[in-house]
Protein backbone atom coordinates (compact mmCIF):
# COMPACT_ATOMS: atom_id res chain seq x y z
CA UNK A 1 0.00 0.00 0.00
CA UNK A 2 1.29 3.31 -1.02
CA UNK A 3 0.98 5.43 2.02
CA UNK A 4 -1.86 7.45 4.02
CA UNK A 5 -3.57 8.66 1.21
CA UNK A 6 -4.21 5.30 -0.32
CA UNK A 7 -7.57 4.40 -1.77
CA UNK A 8 -8.76 0.81 -1.69
CA UNK A 9 -8.09 -1.71 -4.33
CA UNK A 10 -9.58 -4.89 -5.53
CA UNK A 11 -7.43 -7.83 -6.23
CA UNK A 12 -9.33 -11.50 -7.55
CA UNK A 13 -12.11 -10.20 -6.18
CA UNK A 14 -10.93 -9.22 -3.06
CA UNK A 15 -10.43 -5.68 -1.29
CA UNK A 16 -7.00 -5.04 -1.02
CA UNK A 17 -7.54 -3.65 2.55
CA UNK A 18 -8.62 -7.14 4.10
CA UNK A 19 -6.37 -8.61 2.16
CA UNK A 20 -3.85 -6.33 4.02
CA UNK A 21 -5.05 -6.65 7.41
CA UNK A 22 -3.03 -9.03 9.14
CA UNK A 23 -4.12 -12.01 11.37
CA UNK A 24 -1.49 -12.12 14.01
CA UNK A 25 1.38 -10.23 15.37
CA UNK A 26 4.05 -12.26 13.69
CA UNK A 27 2.17 -11.19 10.38
CA UNK A 28 2.20 -7.83 10.70
CA UNK A 29 5.70 -7.43 11.53
CA UNK A 30 6.67 -9.38 8.39
CA UNK A 31 4.34 -7.87 6.12
CA UNK A 32 5.40 -4.92 3.46
CA UNK A 33 3.49 -2.24 5.76
CA UNK A 34 5.54 -3.81 8.67
CA UNK A 35 6.50 -0.48 9.64
CA UNK A 36 3.15 0.70 9.84
CA UNK A 37 2.03 -1.90 12.20
CA UNK A 38 4.86 -1.22 14.13
CA UNK A 39 3.89 2.19 14.55
CA UNK A 40 0.68 1.51 15.41
CA UNK A 41 1.22 -1.83 17.94
CA UNK A 42 3.65 0.54 19.92
CA UNK A 43 1.18 3.42 19.88
CA UNK A 44 -1.24 1.08 21.56
CA UNK A 45 1.51 -0.21 23.59
CA UNK A 46 2.64 2.73 24.97
CA UNK A 47 -1.01 4.45 25.39
CA UNK A 48 -2.05 1.31 27.87
CA UNK A 49 1.39 2.00 29.65
CA UNK A 50 0.59 5.66 29.88
CA UNK A 51 -2.96 5.09 30.89
CA UNK A 52 -1.79 3.04 33.69
CA UNK A 53 -3.59 0.20 32.37
CA UNK A 54 -1.87 -2.63 33.96
CA UNK A 55 0.70 -3.71 36.49
CA UNK A 56 3.61 -6.11 35.85
CA UNK A 57 3.42 -9.37 38.16
CA UNK A 58 5.77 -11.99 38.76
CA UNK A 59 3.88 -15.18 37.44
CA UNK A 60 5.54 -17.06 39.96
CA UNK A 61 3.93 -14.74 42.54
CA UNK A 62 0.40 -16.42 41.62
CA UNK A 63 -1.52 -19.26 42.32
CA UNK A 64 -1.58 -22.05 40.64
CA UNK A 65 -5.53 -21.70 39.97
CA UNK A 66 -5.35 -18.13 38.83
CA UNK A 67 -6.73 -17.53 35.60
CA UNK A 68 -4.37 -15.52 33.00
CA UNK A 69 -5.98 -14.62 30.02
CA UNK A 70 -4.38 -15.02 26.61
CA UNK A 71 -4.47 -12.00 24.62
CA UNK A 72 -4.03 -11.60 20.86
CA UNK A 73 -3.36 -8.62 18.59
CA UNK A 74 -6.16 -7.04 16.63
CA UNK A 75 -5.07 -5.03 12.97
CA UNK A 76 -7.81 -2.82 11.28
CA UNK A 77 -6.79 -0.49 8.24
CA UNK A 78 -9.36 2.43 9.26
CA UNK A 79 -11.05 4.56 5.84
CA UNK A 80 -13.04 7.31 5.69
CA UNK A 81 -16.57 7.92 3.80
CA UNK A 82 -14.57 7.35 0.44
CA UNK A 83 -12.66 4.67 1.20
CA UNK A 84 -9.19 6.52 1.99
CA UNK A 85 -6.86 5.23 4.22
CA UNK A 86 -6.62 7.70 7.09
CA UNK A 87 -5.00 5.15 10.05
CA UNK A 88 -3.50 1.80 10.77
CA UNK A 89 -4.99 0.94 14.22
CA UNK A 90 -3.49 -2.17 16.38
CA UNK A 91 -5.44 -2.97 19.56
CA UNK A 92 -4.50 -5.01 22.13
CA UNK A 93 -7.77 -7.40 23.31
CA UNK A 94 -7.22 -10.19 25.89
CA UNK A 95 -9.70 -13.25 24.82
CA UNK A 96 -12.65 -12.58 26.92
CA UNK A 97 -14.11 -15.67 26.11
CA UNK A 98 -11.51 -17.64 28.59
CA UNK A 99 -13.06 -15.25 31.76
CA UNK A 100 -15.03 -16.98 34.28
CA UNK A 101 -18.13 -16.08 35.43
CA UNK A 102 -17.97 -15.71 39.71
CA UNK A 103 -14.42 -14.99 39.16
CA UNK A 104 -12.88 -12.66 36.25
CA UNK A 105 -16.30 -10.82 35.76
CA UNK A 106 -19.89 -10.19 37.26
CA UNK A 107 -22.37 -7.69 35.38
CA UNK A 108 -21.42 -7.12 31.82
CA UNK A 109 -24.77 -5.12 30.80
CA UNK A 110 -24.14 -1.74 29.33
CA UNK A 111 -26.10 0.37 27.01
CA UNK A 112 -25.82 0.95 23.33
CA UNK A 113 -27.17 3.69 20.90
CA UNK A 114 -30.11 2.38 18.86
CA UNK A 115 -29.80 2.84 15.12
CA UNK A 116 -33.03 4.27 15.09
CA UNK A 117 -32.02 6.84 17.59
CA UNK A 118 -29.11 8.01 15.48
CA UNK A 119 -31.86 7.96 12.09
CA UNK A 120 -34.59 10.52 14.53
CA UNK A 121 -31.71 12.57 15.28
CA UNK A 122 -30.56 13.20 11.87
CA UNK A 123 -34.11 13.69 10.92
CA UNK A 124 -34.16 16.36 13.82
CA UNK A 125 -30.89 17.70 12.43
CA UNK A 126 -31.90 18.24 9.40
CA UNK A 127 -35.50 19.77 9.71
CA UNK A 128 -33.81 22.53 12.26
CA UNK A 129 -30.72 22.87 10.11
CA UNK A 130 -28.73 21.62 13.08
CA UNK A 131 -24.68 21.51 12.81
CA UNK A 132 -23.25 18.35 13.13
CA UNK A 133 -19.70 17.28 15.00
CA UNK A 134 -18.08 13.86 15.38
CA UNK A 135 -15.97 12.78 18.26
CA UNK A 136 -14.16 9.89 18.65
CA UNK A 137 -12.69 8.58 21.97
CA UNK A 138 -9.22 6.99 21.87
CA UNK A 139 -8.81 3.75 24.33
CA UNK A 140 -11.79 4.68 25.52
CA UNK A 141 -12.05 1.45 27.47
CA UNK A 142 -8.96 1.70 29.52
CA UNK A 143 -9.71 4.94 30.90
CA UNK A 144 -12.59 2.66 32.79
CA UNK A 145 -11.12 1.47 36.36
CA UNK A 146 -11.94 -2.98 36.22
CA UNK A 147 -13.09 -3.59 39.99
CA UNK A 148 -11.94 -7.24 39.61
CA UNK A 149 -8.88 -8.85 40.22
CA UNK A 150 -7.89 -9.97 35.90
CA UNK A 151 -4.38 -11.28 34.67
CA UNK A 152 -3.68 -11.21 31.55
CA UNK A 153 -0.34 -12.31 29.64
CA UNK A 154 1.79 -9.96 28.04
CA UNK A 155 1.30 -8.78 24.71
CA UNK A 156 3.25 -10.51 22.19
CA UNK A 157 6.45 -7.95 20.84
CA UNK A 158 6.24 -6.63 24.64
CA UNK A 159 6.78 -9.47 26.62
CA UNK A 160 9.07 -9.83 29.99
CA UNK A 161 10.26 -13.16 31.22
CA UNK A 162 8.24 -14.25 34.02
CA UNK A 163 5.53 -11.35 34.08
CA UNK A 164 2.47 -11.45 33.49
CA UNK A 165 -0.66 -8.06 33.78
CA UNK A 166 -2.47 -7.27 36.31
CA UNK A 167 -4.65 -5.31 34.88
CA UNK A 168 -6.47 -2.15 36.55
CA UNK A 169 -8.27 -0.46 33.25
CA UNK A 170 -10.27 -2.04 31.01
CA UNK A 171 -9.77 -3.57 27.86
CA UNK A 172 -11.54 -3.82 24.89
CA UNK A 173 -12.25 -7.98 24.95
CA UNK A 174 -12.97 -8.36 28.49
CA UNK A 175 -16.96 -8.68 29.29
CA UNK A 176 -17.29 -6.24 31.72
CA UNK A 177 -15.46 -3.72 29.95
CA UNK A 178 -18.44 -2.17 27.89
CA UNK A 179 -20.09 -2.03 30.78
CA UNK A 180 -17.50 -0.58 32.72
CA UNK A 181 -17.09 2.66 30.18
CA UNK A 182 -20.49 3.21 29.54
CA UNK A 183 -20.85 4.19 33.65
CA UNK A 184 -17.90 6.09 33.28
CA UNK A 185 -18.94 8.22 30.43
CA UNK A 186 -22.32 8.59 30.95
CA UNK A 187 -22.37 9.49 34.43
CA UNK A 188 -19.65 12.37 33.20
CA UNK A 189 -22.06 13.71 31.01
CA UNK A 190 -25.23 13.47 33.42
CA UNK A 191 -23.51 14.83 36.39
CA UNK A 192 -20.23 17.09 35.52
CA UNK A 193 -21.97 18.48 32.40
CA UNK A 194 -24.72 19.02 33.13
CA UNK A 195 -26.90 17.16 30.14
CA UNK A 196 -30.13 14.88 30.35
CA UNK A 197 -30.40 11.39 28.93
CA UNK A 198 -33.77 10.09 27.00
CA UNK A 199 -35.29 7.44 29.24
CA UNK A 200 -36.27 6.12 25.39
CA UNK A 201 -32.69 5.74 24.53
CA UNK A 202 -30.35 6.45 27.31
CA UNK A 203 -27.75 6.84 24.87
CA UNK A 204 -29.33 10.17 23.48
CA UNK A 205 -28.43 12.80 25.84
CA UNK A 206 -30.05 16.18 25.34
CA UNK A 207 -30.25 19.71 27.08
CA UNK A 208 -31.65 23.46 26.49
CA UNK A 209 -28.84 25.90 25.46
CA UNK A 210 -28.92 29.57 26.94
CA UNK A 211 -30.78 30.52 23.81
CA UNK A 212 -33.20 27.76 24.55
CA UNK A 213 -32.47 25.40 21.75
CA UNK A 214 -32.20 22.11 21.49
CA UNK A 215 -28.69 20.44 21.58
CA UNK A 216 -28.29 16.57 21.13
CA UNK A 217 -25.36 14.13 21.76
CA UNK A 218 -25.87 10.80 20.69
CA UNK A 219 -23.09 7.86 22.66
CA UNK A 220 -22.61 4.56 20.45
CA UNK A 221 -19.61 2.92 22.54
CA UNK A 222 -16.50 5.65 21.74
CA UNK A 223 -18.32 7.53 18.99
CA UNK A 224 -20.20 10.97 19.14
CA UNK A 225 -22.39 12.52 17.25
CA UNK A 226 -23.60 15.72 18.45
CA UNK A 227 -26.12 18.19 17.28
CA UNK A 228 -26.54 21.88 17.58
CA UNK A 229 -27.77 25.34 16.30
CA UNK A 230 -24.91 27.81 14.96
CA UNK A 231 -25.63 30.00 17.50
CA UNK A 232 -25.03 27.72 20.15
CA UNK A 233 -21.13 26.86 18.69
CA UNK A 234 -19.91 29.03 21.66
CA UNK A 235 -21.93 26.75 24.12
CA UNK A 236 -20.91 23.86 22.54
CA UNK A 237 -17.31 24.44 22.64
CA UNK A 238 -17.37 24.63 26.82
CA UNK A 239 -19.06 21.14 26.75
CA UNK A 240 -16.75 19.66 23.96
CA UNK A 241 -13.61 21.16 26.50
CA UNK A 242 -14.55 19.49 29.39
CA UNK A 243 -15.10 16.59 27.39
CA UNK A 244 -11.30 16.49 25.77
CA UNK A 245 -10.27 16.92 29.54
CA UNK A 246 -11.60 14.35 30.82
CA UNK A 247 -11.21 11.87 27.95
CA UNK A 248 -8.59 12.97 25.45
CA UNK A 249 -11.23 12.94 22.82
CA UNK A 250 -9.99 13.67 19.28
CA UNK A 251 -12.66 16.10 17.23
CA UNK A 252 -13.59 14.73 13.57
CA UNK A 253 -15.01 17.93 12.89
CA UNK A 254 -18.39 17.68 10.62
CA UNK A 255 -20.20 14.58 10.76
CA UNK A 256 -19.48 12.33 7.58
CA UNK A 257 -18.89 8.64 8.29
CA UNK A 258 -20.41 6.92 11.25
CA UNK A 259 -20.55 3.00 12.00
CA UNK A 260 -20.09 2.03 8.09
CA UNK A 261 -22.70 4.34 7.21
CA UNK A 262 -22.24 7.72 5.11
CA UNK A 263 -23.55 10.92 5.91
CA UNK A 264 -24.06 13.44 3.07
CA UNK A 265 -25.77 17.35 3.64
CA UNK A 266 -27.22 19.52 1.54
CA UNK A 267 -27.40 22.51 3.41
CA UNK A 268 -29.22 24.56 0.73
CA UNK A 269 -32.39 21.75 0.24
CA UNK A 270 -31.96 21.41 4.28
CA UNK A 271 -31.66 17.42 3.99
CA UNK A 272 -29.30 14.66 5.06
CA UNK A 273 -28.52 11.29 3.81
CA UNK A 274 -27.73 8.23 5.32
CA UNK A 275 -26.13 5.27 2.79
CA UNK A 276 -23.84 2.37 2.81
CA UNK A 277 -22.07 2.57 -0.79
CA UNK A 278 -18.99 1.89 0.68
CA UNK A 279 -19.39 -0.75 3.01
CA UNK A 280 -21.54 -2.98 0.29
CA UNK A 281 -18.72 -2.03 -2.50
CA UNK A 282 -16.14 -4.20 -0.37
CA UNK A 283 -19.28 -6.53 0.74
CA UNK A 284 -19.46 -7.41 -3.20
CA UNK A 285 -15.47 -7.40 -3.60
CA UNK A 286 -14.84 -9.61 -0.75
CA UNK A 287 -17.38 -11.94 -1.64
CA UNK A 288 -16.66 -12.14 -5.57
CA UNK A 289 -19.87 -10.63 -6.79
CA UNK A 290 -18.33 -6.67 -7.79
CA UNK A 291 -18.86 -7.64 -11.24
CA UNK A 292 -21.83 -9.79 -11.23
CA UNK A 293 -25.10 -9.49 -13.14
CA UNK A 294 -27.42 -6.90 -11.18
CA UNK A 295 -31.02 -8.05 -10.17
CA UNK A 296 -34.04 -5.73 -10.55
CA UNK A 297 -35.19 -7.02 -6.79
CA UNK A 298 -34.15 -8.75 -3.65
CA UNK A 299 -37.00 -11.18 -4.02
CA UNK A 300 -35.69 -14.12 -2.02
CA UNK A 301 -36.82 -17.83 -3.37
CA UNK A 302 -37.77 -19.70 -0.82
CA UNK A 303 -40.27 -22.63 -0.38
CA UNK A 304 -42.74 -20.60 0.25
CA UNK A 305 -42.82 -18.36 -2.71
CA UNK A 306 -42.63 -19.56 -6.08
CA UNK A 307 -39.73 -17.90 -8.51
CA UNK A 308 -42.09 -15.95 -10.49
CA UNK A 309 -43.48 -14.06 -7.15
CA UNK A 310 -39.95 -13.68 -6.15
CA UNK A 311 -39.09 -12.34 -9.50
CA UNK A 312 -41.84 -10.23 -10.83
CA UNK A 313 -42.32 -12.74 -13.57
CA UNK A 314 -45.72 -13.22 -14.56
CA UNK A 315 -44.96 -15.35 -17.30
CA UNK A 316 -44.28 -19.45 -17.16
CA UNK A 317 -41.56 -21.47 -15.73
CA UNK A 318 -39.58 -20.60 -18.71
CA UNK A 319 -38.86 -17.04 -18.33
CA UNK A 320 -38.00 -18.02 -14.83
CA UNK A 321 -34.19 -17.25 -14.56
CA UNK A 322 -32.43 -20.82 -14.46
CA UNK A 323 -30.83 -20.51 -10.76
CA UNK A 324 -34.37 -19.80 -9.28
CA UNK A 325 -35.79 -22.48 -10.50
CA UNK A 326 -36.59 -24.74 -7.91
CA UNK A 327 -37.52 -28.56 -7.61
CA UNK A 328 -34.61 -30.78 -8.16
CA UNK A 329 -32.53 -32.81 -6.04
CA UNK A 330 -29.31 -30.21 -6.21
CA UNK A 331 -31.49 -27.48 -4.52
CA UNK A 332 -31.31 -29.41 -1.64
CA UNK A 333 -27.54 -29.66 -1.23
CA UNK A 334 -25.99 -28.35 1.90
CA UNK A 335 -23.47 -25.73 1.02
CA UNK A 336 -20.79 -24.14 3.09
CA UNK A 337 -22.74 -22.81 6.28
CA UNK A 338 -19.57 -20.44 7.82
CA UNK A 339 -19.96 -18.38 4.28
CA UNK A 340 -23.68 -18.43 4.27
CA UNK A 341 -24.07 -17.41 7.94
CA UNK A 342 -21.10 -14.51 7.03
CA UNK A 343 -23.11 -13.56 4.27
CA UNK A 344 -26.09 -12.85 5.68
CA UNK A 345 -24.60 -11.55 8.70
CA UNK A 346 -23.27 -8.71 6.34
CA UNK A 347 -26.45 -8.34 4.89
CA UNK A 348 -28.11 -8.33 8.19
CA UNK A 349 -26.14 -4.87 8.95
CA UNK A 350 -26.61 -3.10 5.75
CA UNK A 351 -30.78 -4.45 6.51
CA UNK A 352 -30.85 -2.70 10.11
CA UNK A 353 -29.02 0.60 8.96
CA UNK A 354 -29.36 1.60 6.27
CA UNK A 355 -31.66 -0.22 3.55
CA UNK A 356 -35.52 -1.06 4.48
CA UNK A 357 -35.49 -2.62 0.76
CA UNK A 358 -33.80 -6.20 1.70
CA UNK A 359 -35.44 -6.15 4.73
CA UNK A 360 -37.81 -9.16 4.51
CA UNK A 361 -35.18 -10.77 1.53
CA UNK A 362 -32.90 -11.28 5.32
CA UNK A 363 -35.24 -11.98 7.17
CA UNK A 364 -36.18 -15.11 5.10
CA UNK A 365 -32.41 -15.91 4.80
CA UNK A 366 -32.05 -16.03 8.21
CA UNK A 367 -34.20 -18.26 9.02
CA UNK A 368 -31.99 -20.99 7.20
CA UNK A 369 -28.62 -20.26 9.08
CA UNK A 370 -28.05 -23.54 10.95
CA UNK A 371 -28.27 -25.87 7.41
CA UNK A 372 -28.52 -23.63 4.13
CA UNK A 373 -29.26 -25.32 0.93
CA UNK A 374 -28.00 -24.60 -2.39
CA UNK A 375 -31.26 -22.49 -3.11
CA UNK A 376 -30.70 -20.62 0.02
CA UNK A 377 -27.17 -19.99 -1.56
CA UNK A 378 -28.40 -18.11 -4.63
CA UNK A 379 -31.13 -16.63 -3.01
CA UNK A 380 -28.24 -14.71 -0.77
CA UNK A 381 -26.48 -14.17 -3.96
CA UNK A 382 -29.49 -12.50 -5.35
CA UNK A 383 -29.84 -10.00 -2.80
CA UNK A 384 -26.31 -9.11 -3.43
CA UNK A 385 -26.52 -8.93 -6.96
CA UNK A 386 -29.95 -6.17 -6.25
CA UNK A 387 -27.59 -4.15 -3.66
CA UNK A 388 -24.35 -4.64 -6.36
CA UNK A 389 -27.40 -1.89 -8.71
CA UNK A 390 -28.56 0.09 -6.02
CA UNK A 391 -25.51 0.68 -4.26
CA UNK A 392 -26.15 4.35 -4.28
CA UNK A 393 -29.60 4.33 -2.50
CA UNK A 394 -29.95 6.03 0.95
CA UNK A 395 -32.12 7.51 3.34
CA UNK A 396 -32.86 10.85 2.88
CA UNK A 397 -33.99 13.01 6.04
CA UNK A 398 -35.24 16.39 5.90
CA UNK A 399 -38.74 16.04 3.28
CA UNK A 400 -41.72 17.78 3.20
CA UNK A 401 -43.30 17.69 7.00
CA UNK A 402 -46.00 15.92 7.40
CA UNK A 403 -48.06 12.81 7.53
CA UNK A 404 -50.42 13.18 4.38
CA UNK A 405 -53.40 15.77 4.93
CA UNK A 406 -53.56 15.13 8.70
CA UNK A 407 -50.71 17.31 10.05
CA UNK A 408 -49.17 14.33 12.13
CA UNK A 409 -45.84 14.36 12.63
CA UNK A 410 -45.60 10.89 13.49
CA UNK A 411 -47.10 7.91 11.25
CA UNK A 412 -46.43 4.47 10.45
CA UNK A 413 -47.33 1.66 7.80
CA UNK A 414 -47.81 -1.50 8.71
CA UNK A 415 -48.77 -4.97 7.10
CA UNK A 416 -49.09 -8.38 6.95
CA UNK A 417 -48.55 -11.33 4.21
CA UNK A 418 -51.00 -13.93 5.84
CA UNK A 419 -49.76 -17.53 6.09
CA UNK A 420 -46.98 -17.23 3.96
CA UNK A 421 -44.84 -19.54 5.96
CA UNK A 422 -45.74 -23.33 4.58
CA UNK A 423 -43.98 -25.04 7.04
CA UNK A 424 -45.84 -23.08 9.98
CA UNK A 425 -48.51 -21.17 8.40
CA UNK A 426 -47.19 -18.18 10.47
CA UNK A 427 -47.30 -14.97 8.50
CA UNK A 428 -45.33 -11.65 8.09
CA UNK A 429 -45.31 -8.75 10.29
CA UNK A 430 -44.06 -5.61 8.31
CA UNK A 431 -44.02 -2.20 9.68
CA UNK A 432 -42.44 1.28 8.75
CA UNK A 433 -42.37 4.30 11.07
CA UNK A 434 -41.95 8.00 9.71
CA UNK A 435 -40.65 10.93 11.48
CA UNK A 436 -42.31 14.05 9.25
CA UNK A 437 -42.25 12.04 6.09
CA UNK A 438 -38.57 10.49 6.72
CA UNK A 439 -38.37 6.88 7.71
CA UNK A 440 -36.67 6.44 10.83
CA UNK A 441 -37.21 2.68 12.07
CA UNK A 442 -38.75 -0.55 10.12
CA UNK A 443 -39.04 -4.06 11.09
CA UNK A 444 -39.98 -7.68 8.69
CA UNK A 445 -40.66 -10.35 11.20
CA UNK A 446 -42.54 -13.43 11.27
CA UNK A 447 -45.47 -13.53 13.79
CA UNK A 448 -45.17 -15.75 17.06
CA UNK A 449 -48.26 -17.59 16.63
CA UNK A 450 -50.73 -19.21 13.73
CA UNK A 451 -53.19 -16.36 12.55
CA UNK A 452 -56.42 -17.39 11.58
CA UNK A 453 -57.65 -14.83 9.25
CA UNK A 454 -55.56 -12.11 7.26
CA UNK A 455 -57.09 -9.81 9.38
CA UNK A 456 -56.23 -11.05 12.43
CA UNK A 457 -52.96 -11.49 10.49
CA UNK A 458 -52.98 -7.70 10.41
CA UNK A 459 -53.94 -6.57 13.64
CA UNK A 460 -51.00 -7.98 15.03
CA UNK A 461 -49.05 -5.99 12.32
CA UNK A 462 -51.02 -3.29 13.57
CA UNK A 463 -50.09 -3.38 17.03
CA UNK A 464 -46.17 -3.98 16.62
CA UNK A 465 -46.46 -0.61 14.76
CA UNK A 466 -48.71 1.02 17.45
CA UNK A 467 -45.55 0.00 20.02
CA UNK A 468 -42.83 1.85 17.50
CA UNK A 469 -45.17 4.88 17.24
CA UNK A 470 -45.40 4.73 21.45
CA UNK A 471 -41.60 4.52 21.38
CA UNK A 472 -40.95 7.63 18.91
CA UNK A 473 -43.72 9.96 20.15
CA UNK A 474 -42.48 9.31 23.50
CA UNK A 475 -38.95 10.12 22.67
CA UNK A 476 -40.20 12.86 20.85
CA UNK A 477 -41.87 14.06 24.11
CA UNK A 478 -38.87 14.19 25.83
CA UNK A 479 -37.31 16.46 23.54
CA UNK A 480 -40.57 18.53 23.78
CA UNK A 481 -41.39 18.07 20.16
CA UNK A 482 -44.11 15.55 20.02
CA UNK A 483 -46.50 17.67 18.00
CA UNK A 484 -50.19 18.41 18.45
CA UNK A 485 -51.57 15.52 16.47
CA UNK A 486 -51.99 12.16 17.52
CA UNK A 487 -49.89 9.39 15.35
CA UNK A 488 -51.20 8.00 12.11
CA UNK A 489 -51.12 4.18 11.34
CA UNK A 490 -52.08 3.36 7.99
CA UNK A 491 -53.07 -0.30 6.65
CA UNK A 492 -55.01 -1.44 3.93
CA UNK A 493 -56.75 -3.89 5.39
CA UNK A 494 -60.61 -2.78 6.34
CA UNK A 495 -61.43 -5.64 8.10
CA UNK A 496 -58.94 -4.97 10.99
CA UNK A 497 -59.63 -1.11 11.23
CA UNK A 498 -62.92 -1.16 11.71
CA UNK A 499 -62.44 -4.03 14.13
CA UNK A 500 -59.99 -1.80 15.73
CA UNK A 501 -62.19 1.11 15.48
CA UNK A 502 -65.66 -0.27 16.58
CA UNK A 503 -64.75 -2.98 18.60
CA UNK A 504 -66.64 -5.42 17.77
CA UNK A 505 -66.69 -8.91 18.55
CA UNK A 506 -68.10 -12.15 17.55
CA UNK A 507 -67.24 -15.46 17.68
CA UNK A 508 -65.19 -15.46 14.98
CA UNK A 509 -62.93 -13.11 16.45
CA UNK A 510 -63.35 -13.86 20.25
CA UNK A 511 -60.03 -15.21 20.07
CA UNK A 512 -58.11 -12.36 19.41
CA UNK A 513 -57.61 -10.92 23.02
CA UNK A 514 -54.48 -8.62 24.26
CA UNK A 515 -53.40 -7.06 20.43
CA UNK A 516 -56.96 -6.59 19.86
CA UNK A 517 -57.72 -5.35 23.68
CA UNK A 518 -54.39 -3.36 22.88
CA UNK A 519 -55.43 -1.62 19.40
CA UNK A 520 -58.83 -0.61 20.26
CA UNK A 521 -57.74 0.94 23.38
CA UNK A 522 -54.89 3.08 22.05
CA UNK A 523 -57.66 3.98 19.38
CA UNK A 524 -60.21 4.80 21.79
CA UNK A 525 -58.18 6.90 23.86
CA UNK A 526 -56.92 8.87 20.43
CA UNK A 527 -53.19 7.73 21.14
CA UNK A 528 -53.22 6.99 17.19
CA UNK A 529 -55.90 7.38 14.25
CA UNK A 530 -56.07 5.05 11.68
CA UNK A 531 -56.60 5.70 8.14
CA UNK A 532 -56.84 3.27 5.15
CA UNK A 533 -54.73 3.25 2.31
CA UNK A 534 -54.65 1.20 -1.43
CA UNK A 535 -52.27 -1.43 -1.66
CA UNK A 536 -50.48 0.25 -3.93
CA UNK A 537 -49.58 3.06 -1.69
CA UNK A 538 -49.07 0.75 1.63
CA UNK A 539 -45.10 1.33 1.91
CA UNK A 540 -44.91 -1.95 4.29
CA UNK A 541 -45.62 -4.03 1.20
CA UNK A 542 -41.97 -3.92 0.62
CA UNK A 543 -41.26 -5.30 4.32
CA UNK A 544 -43.71 -8.09 4.27
CA UNK A 545 -43.19 -10.24 0.89
CA UNK A 546 -41.26 -10.73 -2.54
CA UNK A 547 -43.29 -8.08 -4.93
CA UNK A 548 -42.24 -7.71 -9.08
CA UNK A 549 -39.93 -5.19 -9.88
CA UNK A 550 -42.51 -2.56 -11.23
CA UNK A 551 -43.97 -2.52 -7.54
CA UNK A 552 -41.29 -2.74 -6.08
CA UNK A 553 -39.26 0.20 -7.45
CA UNK A 554 -42.06 2.69 -6.59
CA UNK A 555 -42.55 1.68 -3.18
CA UNK A 556 -38.97 2.01 -2.83
CA UNK A 557 -38.72 5.22 -3.96
CA UNK A 558 -41.27 6.81 -1.36
CA UNK A 559 -38.68 5.62 1.59
CA UNK A 560 -34.97 6.10 -0.39
CA UNK A 561 -33.64 8.63 -2.66
CA UNK A 562 -30.48 7.55 -5.17
CA UNK A 563 -27.93 10.08 -4.55
CA UNK A 564 -25.83 11.87 -7.41
CA UNK A 565 -22.89 9.94 -8.96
Amino acid sequence: MAGAHTVFAVTSGVSLLEEQTPASYREAMLSRDGEKWRAAALAEFDGCVAQRTWVLVKRSSLHSSTNIIPVKWVFKIKTDENGVVTKYKARITPKGFRQRHGVDYFEVFANTGKYKTLRVALSIAARRNMELRQLDVPQAFTQADLQEDVYMEMPEGFQVDGMVCHLLKSLYGLKQSPRNWWLLVSEFILVHMGWKATVSDPCLFYKTSRTGQLMLLFLFVDDMQVGFQTEDEAEWEESHAQLKQRFNITNLGESKFMLGMRITRDRRARTITLDQELYLTKALEKFGLDRCKTAPTPGVVTSSRSASEATGEKSSTACTPLHLRGGGESDQALIDVKLYQEKVGTLLYAAISTRPDIAHAVNKLAQHMQAPTALDGRACDRVFRYLAGTKTLGLLFGRSGVSRDKGALVSAYADSDWGSDPSDRKSITGWVAMLGGDPVSWASKKQKVVSQSSCEAELYAGAAAINELKWLRGLLGELSMAGAHSPILFGDNQSAQSLSKNGIKSERTKHIDIKYHFVTDEVARGNVQLQWVPTTEQLADVLTKALGAQQHTALIAQLMVRLPQ
